[in-house]
């Protein structure tokens, strides 16, 4: 038993993927999927902030934390599949699915594959659109700044885009972010960034979704401006859109308590 009740375990794929994930039994289910290159720990300080008694599944996709490839490439359908996967194995039904960035990508894979698999959905710095040809063309980029001089380069320009610079936290997330991003390094983070670029537009989606929506979207978000929020809070109906002041991407880390609050209404 680690931290706020939450059991480490892992589960096979058939293609031979070990996922790691923590688990935590309780009411009203809530599944927290992590960014790029980041881990389970990424929800700390939210996990934190929550109830002791709701129930959480905090999963870490192929190639990040403890979680291998298997023999698929990875893709955000696959990364969707993976999470379906557990809850259904662990008898989870109804959950409520927050992901941030890539983890927003992934729940939106979820909600196209397995319409009425979840009670709610928070998207939280993600964005519905796919990546335009100059997007491709940096994720090109950074893969090949991984293969010519490791993964250290690539999170050393990219760790300072997501956070900021100027919050109180800044030393200890970056430090938190560089610990994480180790865990997926030179292996997890080319396929990861081939599978963002290469992940659908799901714009037509957002009508179809049926279900209780939040949308959180930090002020100074410069990965997934609030503009991209909107698009998305506009687009599902009934959806309810919350900007947090002075945070940048990675709002779950910069405003945890203010995250687990919002939350806290799915």
């Amino acid at each position: 038993m680690s931290a706020y009740g939450l059991t480490h375990a892992h589960f096979a794929t058939e293609d031979g993927a070990d996922i790691s994930y923590r688990i935590r039994r309780g009411r009203d289910p809530l599944v927290l999927i992590h960014g790029l290159g980041c881990d389970a720990s990424m929800w700390d300080g939210v996990v934190a902030a929550l109830p002791s008694d709701v129930g959480l599944v905090i999963p870490e996709l192929r190639g990040h934390g403890g979680s291998t490839l298997g023999w698929r490439l990875p893709s955000v359908d696959q990364w969707a599949d993976d999470v379906v996967q557990l809850l259904r194995q662990k008898g989870i039904e109804a959950p409520a699915i927050a992901g941030l960035s890539l983890g927003g990508y992934t729940a939106f894979g979820i909600a196209a594959a397995h319409p009425g698999f979840a009670r709610a959905f928070a998207f939280v710095s993600t964005s519905a659109a796919t990546d335009d040809e100059a997007g491709r063309g940096r994720r090109a980029s950074a893969i090949a700044t991984i293969r010519r001089e490791g993964w250290r380069r690539f999170a050393a320009t990219f760790i300072p885009s997501v956070l900021n610079a100027t919050g109180p936290q800044f030393p200890a997330h970056s430090k938190h972010l560089l610990t994480m991003f180790e865990h997926a390094g030179d292996s997890g983070l080319p396929p990861t960034l081939m599978a963002l670029a290469a992940r659908p537009d799901r714009r037509a989606l957002l009508p179809t979704i049926g279900v209780p929506t939040i949308v959180i979207v930090g002020a100074v978000d410069a990965l997934t401006p609030p503009d991209r929020a909107q698009v998305i809070a506009e687009g599902i109906p009934e959806a309810r859109l919350h900007v947090l002041e002075r945070v940048a991407h990675m709002s779950a880390m910069e405003a945890p308590a203010e995250v687990a609050d919002l939350l806290g209404m799915l």
